[in-house]
């Protein structure tokens, strides 16, 4: 099974050597490391990337943005739509890492470090039929966070958990699920993922996971993972786009969308391990350009998920489900006149990048079926 890491940086990713020690400690051999940089890199991180290809043995394709727009070249529209300056430049590592053929695509962030060693043992679960604990939730909703434990030890969210949702009444039940293991997300100890309005409010730190092993949900019940540190399978990449006019939300209703087809495909999304060491830092200015990012993405999940689902799926893939969920949108947006004010306009914009993706990966299957 090959494995592609894919990240955006504005560093120089020095994760990346303990990560090159603990895969070939463990026997993982086909990896390919694929970094993405922006106008803010350092010059130095193509050199870095060299030595350690030369070091460790593995591949590592480093785009700088003279190389990233030469890659875009065959996609005009994707070139156009991505800002600079952004982590939603890692869609170009996550397409280069489909047209490569890579089984299992891991996206990272680059201040994930190394702490639960043999990282990509359940990520190398991706793709494979496994049997997993399950939890099912009476209001449809799933918190993972519960399973860390935090300074101080207050309940928090990740962040994009539905705010109607937070702290609602509500009975959890326990099952076991078997399936083919679509997705599977790493959490984290050191500074959790929540929302910017938490991290001004107060300074959480994990600093222990206190599950008992991975967990999936059922498919009615649902909880936001993000993209620093969670494992694709190559199928479902055309349903995974970060699209730039989300912000903030852009993996958090990705992974609404993912999961509510996988739901329809009888696919497993997992939880738990790998844990990773988050080590994040945010200034003031940082917190409020987040708060920014997250306003539109907040206010809106709730039409977001009401529309996934509603959404009626007959298709027999991700991608003929995902061009279902972009028409039911688009159509949505348009007809809902009692909703959030702007809304409409965010919802529409959100759409065109949803069909931009859908046709490019349309283009690269050959069946150009899906219009731009």
């Amino acid at each position: 099974m090959s494995v592609a890491i894919v990240t955006t940086t504005i560093n120089v990713p020095r994760l990346f050597e303990g990560y090159c020690q603990d895969f070939l400690k463990h026997g993982h051999k086909d990896v390919i490391f694929i970094v993405i940089g922006d106008q803010k890199t350092p010059r130095e991180v193509e050199q870095y990337c060299k030595s350690l290809q030369q070091q460790y043995g593995y591949l590592f394709e480093y785009y700088d943005v003279d190389r990233q727009r030469s890659y875009l070249r065959r996609f005009p529209q994707l070139a156009a739509y991505l800002p600079y300056n952004s982590v939603q430049r890692r869609n170009i590592g996550l397409l280069r890492a489909y047209e490569m053929g890579v089984d299992v695509i891991v996206t990272v962030d680059d201040d994930n470090y190394l702490f639960e060693l043999d990282l990509l043992r359940h990520h190398k679960l991706v793709g494979t039929t496994i049997t997993l604990p399950s939890f099912g939730s009476s209001v449809g909703w799933f918190n993972p966070c519960q399973f860390l434990s935090a300074d101080p030890p207050v309940a928090f969210y990740h962040r994009g958990f539905p705010m109607s949702q937070r702290r609602a009444s509500c009975t959890v039940k326990q099952g076991v699920r078997k399936g083919r293991l679509a997705v599977n997300v790493g959490l984290w100890i050191g500074d959790p993922d929540v929302d910017a309005w938490v991290r001004m409010t107060m300074a959480l730190n994990c600093d222990k996971w206190r599950g008992t092993g991975n967990f999936t949900l059922d498919p009615d019940t649902w909880a936001p993972f993000n993209s620093q540190q969670t494992a694709l399978a190559r199928d479902l990449l055309p349903t995974y786009f970060l699209n730039p006019n989300a912000g903030r939300y852009d993996d958090i209703w990705a992974s609404y969308t993912v999961q509510r087809i996988a739901g329809h495909m009888g696919d497993l999304v997992s939880f738990g391990s790998p844990i990773v060491d988050h080590r994040q830092q945010r200034s003031w200015a940082s917190l409020w350009r987040d708060l920014d990012d997250e306003r539109m993405g907040a206010l809106l999940t709730d039409e977001f998920v009401c529309a996934l689902r509603s959404l009626h799926l007959t298709g027999t893939s991700y991608s003929e489900c995902y061009a279902e969920f972009i028409d039911h949108l688009d159509a949505r947006s348009r007809n809902n006149e009692e909703g959030t004010r702007g809304g409409e306009e965010f919802l529409r914009e959100y759409v065109q990048g949803m069909r931009m993706w859908a046709h490019i990966f349309d283009m690269l299957d050959g069946s150009g079926a899906y219009a731009w």
